[in-house]
């Protein structure tokens, strides 16, 4: 199964995937991206963190499945680690935008999409606290993305990191059975 964690900037994705991956049947899929490492980010844990050049290089040699231009960085769904993902007996946790979920969705049947919705107001004092510009904050709220019609889940982000965590492993227990 690959369990897709999405929503805006700030909503708390990349935290619950990451607690997710910690389970004894699952690996986080690591995307790729230009972007710079925020304060706490490890290369090749949170993000494989590359530059420009060598993101389009690879996105030339069709290293991957899925591809996003967001705020002036790339990201991207590298083909290997999903080929990882399919030869395991494990479950996958992958984090992705809107156009990551649509390519997913559609290619792999067995993919359940959690989606992490959180208020504008609660989203804009979150990406405060990480530190993010107010031009990033605009920019980030301007290209929010709506995932309810992909969504098989949705979990309000405004409760507590390890209150959400609870109810995705409930969504796992029962979408395992």
């Amino acid at each position: 199964m690959i369990y897709l964690i999405v929503g805006s900037s700030g909503s708390g994705k990349t935290t619950q995937a990451n607690i997710l991956r910690k389970r004894d049947n699952f690996f986080r899929i690591i995307t790729y991206t230009t972007r710079a490492p925020r304060k706490g980010e490890i290369n090749e844990v949170d993000y494989f963190f590359v530059n420009r050049e060598t993101f389009l290089k690879l996105k030339r040699e069709d290293f991957f499945l899925e591809v996003t231009e967001y705020s002036n960085n790339y990201y991207g769904t590298p083909k290997l680690e999903i080929e990882k993902y399919i030869n395991s007996d494990k479950n996958a946790v992958l984090v992705v935008d809107l156009n990551g979920v649509k390519k997913i969705k559609e290619k792999f049947k067995n993919s359940i999409c959690i989606y992490l919705k959180l208020d504008q107001a609660t989203l804009v004092e979150r990406m405060n606290a990480r530190g993010d510009s107010t031009k990033k904050i605009e920019d980030r709220l301007k290209a929010a993305q709506d995932f309810t019609p992909y969504a098989n889940y949705i979990l309000d982000a405004s409760k507590s990191v390890s209150k959400i965590s609870r109810e995705i492993s409930e969504i796992v227990d029962i979408t395992q059975k």
